[in-house]
């Protein structure tokens, strides 16, 4: 017991020396080391599955069997039915997998009216291209542009800002008619209202649209002139002045004073909270 106790502080000193000296007085287990014959076979089992996967990969975009033999297309009323079956024929007999949104949305960009394309496949071999059309919201006068008036189509303003011409095969609802706008043909030929009407003419569609404006009557002329914009209202009701900006606010006040006025009066919205009439000259 003596001789025991008394070679521990002697034990204890090395272990400090040790410590400072960097040594924690216990030997570390070397890490094995791999089998060569392990690391080559876990190599060749990697390159096994990548083949295999690529060439599932190469049967599915090579294989017969996904063909596309058919394209099918949602309702759709204003695009023109032999360009649009010109176009989506281009993708019969392309495999399902090689074909995209992106790729068919550049192809359908051809066609004027086609707008938020979707794309799904529906295996084996079929594939269904489904998309919204732009809608018309005013007739254009003929004189609004050269480009317009070359022939006898009616051209309408659409949604995103676009003067397109209206389908001849189909019948024009009575949509108001635009006077008094200035037109331009950009670098890709397509027509649109001059710089700076567009975003102001689409502001008020969507607030006639918004107050119901129509519900009292069918609006017959959407004028543009210096002053602003002038809304004439069908079968003699009235003429509304709304000028450049807060078309919202400007027709709401109409729609709870029109009550109280009598039809074929001019009605001056432009001042702010007061409706103003006058008879015309």
């Amino acid at each position: 017991m003596t001789g025991t106790a008394d070679q521990e502080p002697g034990n204890r000193e090395d272990r400090r020396k040790g410590a400072a000296a960097g040594h924690s007085g216990y030997a570390r287990r070397r890490p094995q080391k791999r089998s060569p014959r392990r690391i080559v076979f876990r190599i060749l089992w990697a390159v096994v599955v990548l083949a295999v996967i690529g060439s599932g990969l190469w049967w599915l975009r090579t294989a017969e069997t996904f063909a596309i033999t058919r394209v099918e297309s949602g309702d759709y009323r204003f695009t023109d039915e032999a360009s649009l079956e010109e176009i989506l024929g281009r993708f019969l007999g392309r495999n399902i997998w090689s074909v995209d949104t992106a790729e068919v949305e550049t192809a359908l960009a051809e066609l004027p009216w086609v707008r938020d394309l979707t794309v799904r496949r529906r295996l084996p071999a079929a594939v269904e291209v489904d998309f919204r059309e732009w809608r018309p919201l005013l007739e254009v006068d003929r004189g609004a542009t050269g480009t317009a008036t070359s022939d006898d189509r009616v051209w309408v303003l659409v949604e995103d800002g676009r003067i397109l011409p209206f389908p001849p095969q189909l019948v024009l609802a009575g949509l108001p008619v635009l006077t008094g706008a200035v037109c331009e043909v950009d670098s890709l030929g397509e027509c649109h209202l001059a710089a700076g009407g567009s975003g102001s003419v689409l502001e008020l569609v969507a607030a006639m649209e918004a107050s119901g404006l129509e519900s009292i009557s069918p609006v017959d002329f959407v004028v543009a002139r210096d002053g602003g914009f002038a809304i004439v209202l069908q079968g003699g009701l009235g003429r509304l002045l709304v000028g450049k900006e807060d078309f919202a606010d400007r027709l709401n006040r109409y729609m709870e004073a029109h009550v109280h006025l009598e039809p074929g009066l001019i009605v001056d919205l432009r001042f702010a909270d007061r409706v103003t009439c006058r008879r015309p000259q």
